[in-house]
């Protein structure tokens, strides 16, 4: 095994992230990258919902987001417009879901990273019911590369 496969997942990621499912909004189709993350976060569903620039509804997403219960969303920033990823960030703090803003959907050593410094796991955890809820969900706006 190559080290570029290895994966290292804190216990209290791990922990909080098993089982649960995972939405990819935005970009174009990544499918290797929706099943590296399902792998090393042994989730239950990772789905990716991409969009394009050239896409002038949010409706096929917004009603993703209110189907089921996502323990994060990443919004790929990269191919898709300003005005989908504004609706994420309403639905999302609406409904106290966690959310990344992403230009591609990350690796998995990438979102411990970004959970890890941007102090997410513990909305993670409000959200799963670890802990109890805050008045609002956090989210975070990732910059470069993810």
């Amino acid at each position: 095994m190559s080290l570029s496969n290895c994966v290292f997942v804190p216990a209290s990621i791990a922990d909080v992230l098993r089982g649960r499912r995972l939405l990819i909004i935005g970009g174009d189709a990544a499918p290797a990258a929706c099943a590296r993350l399902h792998a090393a976060f042994d989730l239950l569903e990772v789905v990716h919902c991409p969009t394009s620039r050239h896409d002038a509804s949010a409706r096929r997403f917004a009603r993703r987001l209110a189907d089921r219960d996502w323990v994060l969303v990443i919004w790929v920033a990269g191919l898709s417009r300003t005005g989908h990823g504004t609706v994420v960030h309403e639905i999302c703090r609406g409904r106290e879901i966690p959310f990344l803003d992403c230009m591609r959907a990350p690796h998995p050593n990438a979102l411990v990273n970004h959970l890890l410094r941007l102090h997410l796991v513990s909305a993670l955890e409000r959200r799963t019911g670890r802990i109890p809820s805050a008045a609002s969900a956090c989210g975070a706006v990732i910059r470069g590369i993810a």
